[in-house]
């Protein structure tokens, strides 16, 4: 029998496997939302954004039955008493809010969710006598309605009751609130809460050039 040449066998390349589509589509959807979360949170850790926000009926349980005084002076010295006065039930309003609104803790998320609370939760109501008076913070959470002034008042008293620094910017005939928040020590970001598209740290462009006077609380 004559040996048989191995080296000189008839060659049959073999053909690549195929993939099957549903295959091919089941790896490319894992791929993706792999792809996602990793994107969804490195986003959440530089710009975490709370989950929702807190409607007013799920705090007004919270606020005290006690009278309180109503009104009190539109003095910027009378501004700082006020907060004071309300400072215990400031703080628990504000922990309701930021830990129902933001799955991790962070100022930063807090922080937002309590600016997001005050913009859509409490109706801007203009008042005629803006240079006369202030309305007392429980006060407008309990009415759901205030002017520019009480919004910031509120606003800033939130944010003081989570460990934030806060103020007031006044310009002509408008008020609205800032806050410095400790990660972020450099950087104070403004609060317009009458301004219902404007974004946490985000200002109308007709106020940016207006003449500010600040007054920190």
């Amino acid at each position: 029998m004559d040996d048989i040449d191995l080296n000189h066998l008839p060659y049959e390349p073999i053909p690549p496997k195929k993939w099957n589509p549903f295959y091919r589509f089941i790896a490319f959807v894992l791929a993706l939302g792999l792809l996602l979360l990793s994107w969804q949170g490195y986003f959440y850790l530089i710009h975490p954004e709370p989950l929702s926000v807190v409607q007013l009926a799920d705090i007004q349980s919270f606020l005290p039955d006690h009278p309180i005084t109503p009104f009190t002076s539109h003095a910027p010295e009378r501004i700082k008493v006020v907060l004071s006065e309300t400072e215990s039930e400031l703080k628990q309003i504000a922990n309701v809010i930021a830990t129902r609104s933001c799955k991790k803790a962070d100022n930063l998320c807090y922080s937002k969710a309590l600016f997001y609370f005050v913009r859509d939760q409490i109706r801007y109501v203009p008042d005629p006598r803006f240079d006369d008076r202030l309305e007392n913070p429980i006060t407008t959470l309990k009415t759901g309605g205030a002017d520019c002034e009480d919004m910031a008042v509120l606003l800033a008293g939130l944010q003081k009751a989570i460990g934030n620094d806060a103020k007031l910017v006044f310009i002509p005939g408008h008020v609205y609130a800032q806050v410095r928040i400790p990660s972020h020590r450099d950087k104070w970001f403004n609060m317009e809460a009458t301004c219902g598209t404007c974004s946490f740290g985000e200002l109308p462009t007709d106020l940016m050039l207006e003449r500010k006077q600040f007054y920190n609380l």
